[in-house]
């Protein structure tokens, strides 16, 4: 896996190979664009699962995905992206399959800054949906509902991202799972006046987020697992010394504003 779409440079070592999310994350879910009129040029470098791929997000409630800012707005709702359940491997036909019929992003999200990186996608079915193409349970994942967690805590993080920096390098076919530790962004030069109290950064020696992997899950716990935050941004992915950087869930932070966001007007699709 790895973490976003700010990749400055491409010196990034070959990470080791991470877990693969066998047991099952009934949780995790794939927007991905409909599109299918791709280049023969675009179909020789990348499969068109591949190309079609654009961010994880966590099932939170029927019919609702959490997810970043950054992955969905009113044009790609529009278009007709879709939401997938319940997929190990995204290279088959595996996963049920929705159409995404609005979204609500928040209101103060601040894309060059990445301020309230957070979104709702609400999701239906339609003829392309076929609930027997799941591949792993579907279940929603509990929201963290205590006070923010502190710096050393175990969390972990799921999705189909890039193994390694750089642009176009393609997704993986197979989820998989990253161990990390939170940490405190004030610790970090690179994160240092560039994060605020809504966001939580995590890392590992050997393993992290990346492009692909956006919007996705980052969990604590195994046996009762709550969503502790979103895959937001990164000063790229798989650096010496680097950390990821999440959105944080948790009593005071964005608890409320899903609530409402779920419960809003289906007019609405910014909410503050």
């Amino acid at each position: 896996m790895n973490l976003l779409f700010l990749l400055a440079a491409l010196a990034a070592q070959q990470p080791e190979a991470q877990d693969d999310a066998s047991e099952g994350v009934p949780w995790q879910a794939q927007i991905y664009s409909n599109f299918t009129n791709w280049t023969a040029e675009e179909l020789a470098r990348r499969d068109e699962w591949d190309l079609a791929h654009r961010c994880g997000g966590s099932l939170i409630a029927d019919g609702w995905v959490l997810t970043a800012a950054h992955c969905i707005d009113q044009k790609k709702v529009d278009k007709g992206y879709r939401i997938r359940l319940g997929a190990q491997y995204l290279d088959t036909d595996e996963g049920v399959t929705y159409r995404i019929d609005r979204m609500v992003r928040h209101a103060d999200y601040d894309k060059p800054r990445h301020l309230n990186d957070i979104a709702l996608v609400h999701y239906v079915a339609d003829g392309d949906t076929d609930d027997s193409a799941a591949a792993a349970p579907i279940e929603p994942i509990a929201l963290y509902d205590d006070d923010g967690i502190e710096a050393g805590v175990e969390v972990y993080a799921t999705g189909w991202g890039q193994l390694e920096e750089g642009k176009d390098r393609g997704f993986q076919a197979e989820l998989t799972e990253v161990d990390l530790k939170t940490v405190d962004c004030g610790s970090l030069a690179v994160y240092r006046g560039k994060t605020d109290g809504n966001m939580l950064c995590a890392s590992s020696p050997d393993n992290d987020t990346c492009t692909g992997d956006s919007g996705g899950p980052l969990v604590l716990g195994q046996d009762q697992p709550v969503l502790v935050g979103v895959v937001s941004w990164g000063d790229g992915c798989y650096r010496e010394g680097g950390a990821g950087v999440y959105v944080r869930i948790d009593r005071d932070h964005y608890r409320d504003w899903i609530d409402r966001a779920m419960a809003s007007d289906p007019s609405i699709n910014e909410l503050r």
